[in-house]
């Protein structure tokens, strides 16, 4: 399930920009759909897509702010099989110091028993306006990640720029 790309438009877009134009033609497949469709969507993507795919799931919604980098990172971990995904995907793109963070960010939630299924996942956005310890250690986590997200994008980019075909394909 390639994405359709002009050369011209895959030429102009800078490195940073490039992983986003891959990744959003695929949301109208799965936005609003039942989790059949979409596991059958993510299936047929190639191994480069489902990588570009899980980053981006995570990066889009967490990089919103802290309430929302907290939530988003407990909500998948509560999912084990994507929380993995991601992992997987940030080892394909050898973005290290983003796999360290997630990394770290999965220890102190575990550290505190947040969920690590549906079944009692009870997570908040408010909880670090309520808990200060938890604050205190999320908060300079998500400070790192907006630091070392600029070099990810752009290291997506520039792998997806030497590897098109794992991607997307031109179009005329």
């Amino acid at each position: 399930m390639l994405v359709k790309m002009r050369r011209q438009v895959f030429d102009s877009l800078e490195d940073k920009a490039l992983g986003g134009a891959c990744f959003e033609p695929i949301i109208p497949k799965i936005r609003g759909k039942n989790n059949t469709v979409k596991t059958q969507v993510y299936k047929q993507l190639t191994t480069g897509q489902q990588a570009l795919f899980m980053f981006y799931v995570f990066y889009n919604h967490a990089s919103k702010s802290l309430a929302e980098f907290y939530w988003w990172s407990a909500y998948y971990l509560a999912q084990p099989k994507a929380w993995l995904e991601i992992k997987v995907g940030l080892r394909y793109f050898r973005a290290d110091a983003m796999l360290r963070l997630l990394e770290e960010m999965e220890g102190i939630l575990k550290a505190r028993n947040h969920p690590s299924s549906f079944g009692r996942f009870d997570v908040s956005y408010k909880d670090l306006d309520n808990d200060l310890e938890l604050l205190a250690s999320v908060s300079p986590l998500h400070t790192i990640f907006h630091e070392i997200s600029p070099a990810i994008l752009k290291r997506i980019g520039k792998y997806i720029r030497n590897n098109p075909s794992e991607f997307l394909q031109f179009e005329n």
